[in-house]
């Protein structure tokens, strides 16, 4: 077990799981919603927690209900929290997160208006009882101090630091690091095309440090001190979950092996792996353990527009109403909004493939097939809650 302190922003996330991506001026109805600790360096703490180490958090935090929210989480993810230095004034980092179903994208709408993390109450940090050190590149004002003093009292311990996007005089404090992982957004600001290009141009400049970039779907490319620039191909994922973390599981996932002395080829593939396996489920608990078996819901060929197929399930106590719409498979968890009863609970659900409308057999409220709005009936105005679903190439339905 290492030690390892994580120094840069915690923040709220509140997640909404759609359907799709928003389109501009669309309103959507999210499936679920979920309040959670987030932010890039509390991510990979959690991570790094999973993998065996001690993780320690320096970040500030505000003196709002949120902020208990952000106490609480970080404690239940064993993050110790005795670094975060507190402001009265100011509200706590959010973000705003849609996750799409199909693909697992998601848009971020970051709000932030709390102080950054100043230099003074690092310096009272004993950094040297810490086995690694891991930055977030930002609060450039403050991080040059910062560095200064990790580089000036640690001695043998490594630093890292993420480089997410491209802030003004940031490259003139990398060389006080040991290793650097660029994302493929702050590459793309640059002006480069792949990681290989913007691997190239660095090496000349930090001749010391390990150099990293992360470019999704593409792989990860990276370098030692003296040695070529290698590619490690992505991890195929045919269907991904939710992405949201990945990264940050891939830095846990990197720093882990090497302080397990791995070699790099070796640490790169482990992280790669991590981050795959993160974006097959949701969030990022239990990462460690294996994934269950998938089982489909149901098969395309066993649903038409005239009828519904109502299919159990542990998560939704009346099961899943399934039913074709055009060429879309429609999911609907199977509870009438009215009395909070299955649609089907006295007889089958009746469909309309003229209107295309679905009724719920108790008290006839008629349901659009489409998003599952009650145009009609006790209800009237009321939805069925959509449920996010994925069809394979062979007309096999999961859940999302």
């Amino acid at each position: 077990m290492a030690k390892i302190l994580g120094i840069g922003n915690v923040v709220l996330d509140i997640i909404l799981s759609v359907p799709h991506t928003p389109n501009e001026d669309e309103e959507l109805r999210a499936s679920k919603r979920a309040v959670q600790v987030g932010g890039n360096v509390a991510n990979s703490l959690y991570v790094l927690n999973q993998l065996g180490h001690e993780a320690a958090i320096c970040a500030t935090i505000g003196g709002d209900q949120e902020a208990k929210q952000l106490l609480s989480g970080l404690k239940q993810h064993q993050i110790e929290t005795q670094h975060l230095q507190r402001f009265i004034q100011g509200r706590t980092p959010t973000s705003y997160i849609t996750l799409e179903a199909q693909y697992g994208h998601r848009t971020i709408v970051h709000y932030r208006d709390l102080p950054e993390l100043n230099f003074e109450h690092f310096a009272k940090i004993e950094i040297e009882d810490y086995d690694w050190l891991h930055f977030e590149a930002r609060n450039i004002e403050n991080l040059k101090g910062m560095l200064n003093i990790a580089k000036t009292f640690l001695t043998h311990q490594p630093i890292s630091i993420e480089v997410e996007k491209a802030r003004p005089g940031i490259e003139s404090l990398l060389p006080q690091t040991n290793l650097i992982i660029f994302s493929h957004h702050y590459a793309k600001e640059k002006g480069f095309t792949d990681g290989h290009a913007l691997l190239e141009t660095m090496k000349p400049q930090l001749p010391h440090a390990t150099l990293i970039c992360t470019w999704g779907t593409q792989g990860v490319w990276y370098c030692a001190p003296n040695s070529e620039i290698q590619h490690q191909p992505a991890h195929i994922i045919t269907h991904p979950v939710d992405t949201l973390g990945a990264g940050d599981t891939f830095n846990a996932g990197l720093i882990d092996a090497l302080l397990k002395k791995h070699s790099l080829p070796e640490a790169i593939k482990q992280a790669s792996d991590l981050a795959a396996r993160k974006c097959q489920q949701s969030g990022l608990d239990n990462l460690l353990t294996p994934l269950e078996e998938e089982h489909p819901l149901a098969n395309i060929k066993q649903l038409s527009s005239a009828k519904t197929l109502v299919v159990p399930h542990n998560d939704f106590r009346g099961g899943i109403i399934l039913i074709k719409y055009e060429e879309e498979v429609k999911a609907y968890e199977n509870n009438c909004p009215h009395q909070d009863v299955p649609l089907n609970e006295a007889y089958k659900v009746d469909v309309n493939p003229f209107d295309k409308t679905m009724k719920c057999s108790v008290h006839d409220a008629y349901f659009q097939v489409e998003d599952g709005y009650c145009i009609d009936g006790p209800c009237m105005g009321d939805e069925l809650a959509p449920i996010p679903i994925r069809v394979d190439k062979d007309g096999n339905i999961f859940l999302a």
